[in-house]
């Protein structure tokens, strides 16, 4: 297992039960795949750097997990399919 940080930007216009609901199904699947999550971090609705699908700003979310490798794909294609998603980035931390 590996530790690894996400961040990800939901579309900001989403009301609070949504927004709660899609965190936790973001973390109900690393969970799923034996992943541990160590801290989950709101940092709320921010103004984006440039314009995305039309949507100036977001609602900011930052997760630091420990995973295994071989599902960090399978993660990021099922976070692609989610529409609630303006983008995503996993790191690997040392």
């Amino acid at each position: 297992m590996h530790k690894y940080e996400l961040i990800y930007i939901l579309q900001a216009d989403l009301d609070e039960a949504t927004l709660d609901a899609a965190v936790e199904t973001i973390d109900t699947l690393i969970k799923n795949n034996q992943g541990e999550i160590t801290k989950t971090d709101r940092w709320g609705k921010r103004k984006l750097a440039y314009p995305i699908q039309k949507t100036n700003e977001g609602y900011y979310v930052l997760v630091n997990f420990e995973y295994n490798p071989e599902e960090v794909a399978a993660l990021k294609r099922t976070m692609g399919f989610n529409e609630q998603i303006l983008r995503y980035s996993v790191v690997r931390v040392d």
